[in-house]
Order: structure tokens, then C-alpha cells, then sequence
């Protein structure tokens, strides 16, 4: 079984469909990953909708997004959440 790797998420379903159609226009195969579930239920109830590709691919797919404006650096970051989560869990280590 070839491995997946998961390239970006999204939160919205229209822009996963943009950003898929691109790759795939571009010759990269895609997938997804709780797409279906995002659409259905409240968006990003499971953290989005997943854009997966074949291993191989993975940096292909990664620099035809930058090139694309569908991935900025700053998607890259942690989030506020992330951040404040990281802060408290150094705070007990330094304890």
C-alpha cells in the first residue's frame, strides 16, 4: 500500500476543491481525508478537510501550492492555540 502524506488542510470545502483541481491539473494525484464529513457536519468539526498525496509527491504537490497562492509560509506556523498550549507545558517542565 503506497503512503499518504497529508499536504494541507482546509477548512472550508470549496477551497479544498480549488486547490485539488489545480493539483490534479497539474498531473498530481490527490486525496482526501474527512472531506465528506467536513461537508456534512459543522466545518472543521474534526479539524478540516485533508489534501493527501502519494509520498513521492509530497514536495511536488507542496511547491505547485506555493507557486498556486494555495500555501503561504505562515500556514507553516503553529496556531495561537498551539502557541499558548506550548507555553503552558513549558511552564510545568521549568517546575
Amino acid at each position: 500500500m503506497e503512503e499518504l502524506v497529508t499536504i494541507r488542510t482546509f477548512g472550508s470545502s470549496v477551497e479544498f476543491e480549488m486547490a485539488k483541481a489545480y493539483l490534479e491539473s497539474l498531473g498530481i494525484e490527490c486525496f482526501s481525508r474527512d472531506e465528506i464529513i467536513n461537508r456534512a457536519y459543522i466545518a472543521n468539526v474534526n479539524g478540516g478537510a485533508k489534501l493527501e498525496v502519494r509520498k513521492e509527491n509530497a514536495e511536488e504537490a507542496i511547491k505547485l501550492l506555493f507557486d498556486g497562492g494555495y500555501l503561504k509560509a505562515e500556514d507553516f506556523e503553529p496556531s495561537p492555540e498551539m502557541k499558548w498550549a506550548e507555553k503552558i507545558i513549558n511552564l510545568f517542565k521549568s517546575k
